[in-house]
């Protein structure tokens, strides 16, 4: 969702000690992720990231070189460490049982940090997820989203996924507001294999480092284990180290000062949190520009690890049931899915 260019660097002094490459991030030129960005100040999150939080941050990044972010327009710059000589890794072949530790190790270490203790991000400006004036709006666009999804990918959407999706549009605010009631901390928000490096800096130490902020707010930290195990593993690795996964993450979060959280806790927010990945494979299929041949396969492969998981975890069960009939939340429930089906029919 944004123009990404490394840059090579010579120095009038030979005997610069400057780096040799940077990477640096500018603003999509692509209309569609513009619009994106504007709706939910993708560049602004990352920007507050890397300017304001990266600098206590127990998980490794590429270090901030120069940024600049301009509120009215949305026009930013970072100019960043280049991390191109550590291992990264393919989205569509996945990682492997030991990076997967590595990445669980990290999120862990970040999340505990941070956990109902987010006054820090909070004040920096980023948003939290579960604030109640978002989740109606959030609802919208995902209806808004999900016919382009279905035009834009009909063989992820099978009669049974379409039906849990559009159930799962028409409950959303209420799904939201069910997950915010746990606990609370900073997330990442994109945490999947493209962005992640795998390395061998162990004398610095560090053998894992995560980019790309811009979707980095306060939320459930299950959520990015979610992201993680769901898109960046083949099925059938997650399935076998799974229980291992959340087990490590669980242990971590709780060496750390952690309360109150047991394993059982731990387990049921990462099932509510699978069913959530909808939500991404809506907001992506139906908001962005795909047409890159790479980032299809990217998408559609991330796209069915997540509808296996949802399917292996029956993690349906999370659906919100129906509030009762007069309150406002089915109300809106009632409505919001009215507009869907009228807005279903113009599109045809």
């Amino acid at each position: 969702m944004s123009t990404v260019v490394r840059c090579r660097l010579t120095y009038a002094d030979e005997g610069g000690n400057g780096p040799r490459s940077v990477v640096v991030k500018l603003p999509s030129t692509d209309r569609k992720s513009a619009r994106m960005n504007r709706r939910h100040s993708l560049y602004r999150r990352e920007y507050i990231y890397y300017s304001r939080l990266a600098s206590a941050s127990p998980i490794r990044g590429a270090e901030l070189l120069y940024g600049d972010f301009r509120e009215p327009d949305q026009r930013f710059v970072l100019v960043m460490e280049d991390l191109g000589e550590e291992t990264t890794v393919d989205q569509v072949k996945g990682i492997t049982v030991a990076e997967t530790r590595s990445a669980i190790r990290a999120i862990a270490r970040l999340h505990a940090h941070y956990w109902n203790e987010v006054d820090g991000p909070s004040r920096s400006g980023l948003p939290d997820d579960g604030d109640p004036k978002m989740r109606g709006l959030m609802q919208i666009a995902y209806l808004v989203y999900l016919p382009r999804a279905m035009k834009n990918f009909p063989h992820l959407f099978p009669d049974r996924t379409r039906r849990l999706a559009e159930t799962f549009g028409t409950r959303l605010a209420d799904y939201v507001a069910d997950v915010a009631a746990g606990p609370r901390t900073f997330v990442h928000g994109d945490f999947r294999a493209a962005n992640m490096f795998f390395g061998r800096r162990k004398t610095e130490g560090w053998d894992f480092a995560v980019v790309d902020w811009q979707i980095c707010g306060i939320g459930s930290g299950l959520y990015d284990v979610a992201c993680l195990l769901c898109s960046s593993l083949p099925t059938e690795a997650r399935r076998q180290v799974e229980d291992e996964a959340l087990r490590e993450y669980h242990e971590i979060v709780c060496s750390h000062g952690v309360q109150g959280f047991s394993f059982e806790d731990c387990w049921r927010l990462y099932r509510q949190h699978v069913l959530g990945r909808l939500l991404i494979m809506v907001f992506v299929g139906g908001g962005l520009n795909l047409a890159a041949e790479r980032s299809q396969q990217a998408f559609e492969t991330s796209a069915r690890r997540s509808i296996a998981a949802i399917e292996d975890l029956e993690a349906d069960e999370f659906l919100p049931a129906r509030r009762s009939r007069f309150s406002r939340a089915n109300m809106f429930s009632t409505l919001s899915g009215g507009a869907y089906r009228a807005y279903r029919l113009l599109r045809r």
